[in-house]
């Protein structure tokens, strides 16, 4: 099952330039995407429940309002999306 999980995310977010999926242990961690446009996701599979759990951490000032307009902007203009965002 963890395999099936883990080829769903690659599959929807292995492409995004902004979007790190985080493998084995590691956990989101703020430090890691402070002054960035980057949103970094983990998963645990709760084998008791059967409920998958999803941590994810953002910087909200990047990441949020500004970043999302200056990325819809590129997107718009068919500017690079990265631009003036790495």
């Amino acid at each position: 099952m963890n395999k099936r999980i883990a080829e769903c995310y690659a599959a929807a977010y292995g492409n995004e330039s902004f979007v790190r999926v985080l493998e084995g242990k590691a956990l989101p961690d703020t430090k890691n995407v402070t002054d960035t446009n980057v949103c970094e996701i983990a998963w645990r599979l709760d084998v008791r429940t059967g409920r998958l759990i999803v941590f994810s951490a953002e910087d909200n000032l990047v990441k949020g309002a500004s970043g999302q307009a200056v990325q819809s902007m590129n997107l718009l203009c068919g500017f690079p999306e990265t631009a003036g965002l790495v």
